[in-house]
């Protein structure tokens, strides 16, 4: 029985009346009614938090399992949608939709069929059993064209799409949710079948992580070290690992890492304690030769059971004593495996000073509370940089003083709400936002885990969020401009509206005022080519600016960095550095000398950046862009516009692959989490480890150093999120 939370209310989605007593993972307790689940409330910390209720129902919601059980549905007597992928040799092939319900089963005059789905419905496509009443991205309805009544077998409704928007390559791509809309705007939940390929029935993948190896590799034992460390000389082997390490005093890294360790592990004792023995360690720092490696870089002495430490400032020791609480983690988890040495010599620094990891919070919400265990996460894989992408279409997750009504009505999707369902979910209220104080509390989180954190406003494109929230970014006489990839129309800022530069200067002011790292990233992808062709105050703007073709043509891409650099100029003066995505190079383009750029339609596109004078963060989507899909077969969740990236793919990418003397311009390396297809815990898990650790691992270790098989030893001992 899933709760919600969402900004100033919590919402529960009853799914049948039964006695339940849960606990949340934060620790307050859940209360329902016993007969009727009427009322409910949870007691917290001596409070009480009442519920909105949604409307007593059966529902697969796709936070709770991902095994489809057919057979459960129906016996509850629910509405269930089918849908079979058909490749009948044509481009895209064709989806064919089966509703399924009772046998004689009537839906009234005027029902519409609700649907969510990345595989899309283009414009102009004549269907077979429905007509398409509306469509907005990936959110489809469906009027019938003759009365719909079930059949013996229980089929209600059949609808062909003989063309989409592309060629579905996983059973992700298909419907993910679905509802029925009455003629009097009333719904009613429909369960959504994974989209099956004709002659390939949906069995779900095994998503159980690896388990940790049975016995030592033919090379020995092994560090339990996931980054790697840089140089290596172990000399020999402890016998036994001690149950904590002894350390003389305290200090607030090892106070730090003591906590990070047994909240990613949920336990109550950390490697470190003043108490124990034996196994001493020793801290130390600013040592001669380990500063000149850069910040972060960190010298373990073992010799004779003892540690010494050396550090060439906090961020060093810091990892140093992750480093060190990984080792004695891996020993202990198993010693058949993995073993603290006793003698010997690790030295290590980082490869590049940009380790980054970026997280979608726009089109799937994340709670505080994860997105604070996603930071931890990062900080034991030595990440440094947190990409945190907090608006895009669909929805806006910052909150801003200036404009409330951005996370108002910009956070949240459903039916009858500005922002449609999308992206897996029904006709309930979904989402969140983050407030400014939220925000500075998870800030000074990250802050203590060493890690900087870079906002993501995307601009100006992926917009439709902001735009529905204040209207008056919307020019009122625009006709239908060019659809974005995702299928969004009319969903870019617009120039010619003098509101527009308000918008973009007291956002970008507040975001300034707020983050107080150095990078603030402005996006600049994907708006499409026309983007502000329906509108005329646009097009006379860009005539009036010069922003045109060689045929006197006004030129997106121009338009667009007329914007971005508007945007910029603000934040180099509130003394940040711009960064944004790789089209952001285009149309005149931003400043080499002021901005970074990042690489990640293919990998050919870094090189070509570093030769046009940008500094580069390699994050191309063949290898590390996290929601691909793992491998070519059909019942492997995730996309493919960038194919599929098995974790040894990710792990054996090189980065530097086609630079040359320009290499120096590239200064990190970054994995992109894209929320789209991330609808549950196991999912997101399945999906995102071990592959964050390969990145990391490639951006910590110098070329050359990466080992395969020791990474496949060393991932399974690294923490993922808690399971829902």
């Amino acid at each position: 029985m899933p709760v919600r939370r969402m900004a100033g209310q919590a919402v529960l989605s009853t799914c049948l009346p039964q006695a339940c007593q849960k606990v949340d993972p934060l620790g307050s307790t859940l209360r329902l009614c016993t007969l009727c689940v009427l009322t409910a409330s949870i007691c917290w910390m001596g409070g009480t938090i009442s519920f909105l209720f949604l409307p007593l129902r059966s529902v697969w919601s796709p936070s709770e399992t991902l095994e489809w059980q057919e057979e459960s549905m129906s016996e509850k007597g629910e509405l269930v949608l089918k849908s079979l992928w058909i490749d009948d040799g044509s481009k895209t092939g064709q989806i064919k939709l089966t509703l399924m319900g009772a046998a004689g089963q009537a839906l009234p005059k005027g029902t519409r069929l609700a649907l969510t789905a990345l595989t899309r419905i283009p414009k102009g496509t004549e269907l077979i059993g429905a007509s398409l009443a509306r469509r907005v991205a990936n959110y489809h309805e469906f009027l019938p064209i003759e009365p719909v009544v079930g059949d013996k077998a229980g089929c209600l409704w059949q609808i062909t799409i003989p063309v989409l928007s592309h060629r579905p390559g996983h059973y992700t791509e298909g419907p993910s949710s679905a509802f029925l809309i009455f003629a009097d705007n009333t719904t009613q939940a429909v369960a959504c079948a994974p989209l099956e390929k004709e002659g390939t029935p949906y069995q779900p993948v095994d998503m159980r992580r690896a388990a940790l190896p049975s016995d030592m590799s033919s090379t020995g034992p092994q560090l339990g070290l996931l980054p790697m460390a840089n140089h290596v000389a172990i000399d020999s082997w402890a016998g036994s690992v001690p149950e904590a390490l002894h350390t003389e005093g305290s200090c607030e890294q090892l106070d730090k890492v003591n906590a990070l360790y047994k909240r990613l592990y949920q336990v109550d004792k950390g490697p470190f304690d003043p108490c124990s023995t034996p196994a001493p360690l020793t801290l130390h720092q600013g040592e001669q030769g380990l500063a000149s490696k850069g910040k972060g870089a960190y010298r373990l002495l073992f010799s004779d059971g003892s540690v010494r430490l050396e550090a060439g400032d906090d961020t060093g020791r810091f990892y140093g004593l992750i480093a060190l609480a990984q080792i004695w983690h891996g020993a202990r988890a198993a010693p058949q495996a993995y073993a603290m040495p006793s003698d010997g010599l690790i030295e290590d620094w980082p490869s590049h000073q940009w380790r980054g990891m970026h997280l979608d919070v726009s089109r799937q919400f994340y709670a505080p509370a994860t997105i604070e265990r996603f930071l931890d996460i990062l900080a034991w894989n030595r990440l440094n940089r947190f990409h945190w992408h907090l608006s895009d279409d669909e929805g806006w997750r910052l909150e801003s003083l200036a404009y409330p009504s951005l996370t108002r009505v910009g956070a949240f999707r459903g039916h009858r709400l500005p922002l449609v369902p999308q992206l897996g979910w029904g006709a309930e209220k979904v989402g969140g936002f983050y407030s400014q104080s939220t925000i500075k509390t998870i800030l000074s989180h990250a802050e203590g885990l060493h890690i900087d954190v870079m906002p993501e406003l995307d601009v100006p494109g992926h917009c439709q969020s902001a735009l529905v929230a204040v209207p008056d970014l919307l020019d009122p006489s625009a006709m239908e401009g060019g659809a974005s990839v995702q299928g969004y129309v009319n969903n870019a800022l617009n120039p010619g509206l003098n509101i527009t530069w308000q918008f973009l200067e007291t956002i970008f002011g507040e975001v300034a005022d707020l983050f107080p790292g150095t990078f603030v990233h402005v996006g600049g992808d994907e708006v499409a080519d026309g983007a502000w062709d329906g509108s005329r105050s646009a097009m006379s703007w860009a005539r009036a600016k010069g922003h045109v073709d060689e045929a006197g043509k006004p030129d997106s891409m121009k338009m667009q960095a007329a914007i971005l650099n508007f945007v910029a100029r603000q934040l180099v003066g509130a003394g940040k550095v711009p960064v944004a995505w790789q089209e952001a190079a285009h149309g005149g383009g931003l400043d080499p000398d002021k901005t970074i750029l990042m690489a990640w339609m293919n990998p050919e596109t870094g090189p070509i950046l570093s030769r046009e004078g940008y500094r580069v963060v390699m994050c191309p989507g063949q290898a590390y862009y996290l929601d691909m899909a793992q491998g070519p077969d059909w019942n492997e969740p995730g996309l493919d516009w960038a194919g599929t990236t098995p974790l040894e793919a990710t792990y054996q990418f090189n980065p530097l692959a086609g630079f040359s003397d320009d290499a120096q311009s590239v200064i990190g390396l970054q994995g992109c989490i894209w929320s789209e297809n991330l609808l549950n815990r196991q999912l997101f898990n399945y999906l995102v480890f071990p592959r964050l650790s390969a990145v990391a691992e490639a951006a910590w270790l110098a070329p050359g150093k990466k080992d395969l098989a020791s990474f496949a030893m060393r991932h399974p001992l690294m923490p993922t999120l808690p399971s829902e």
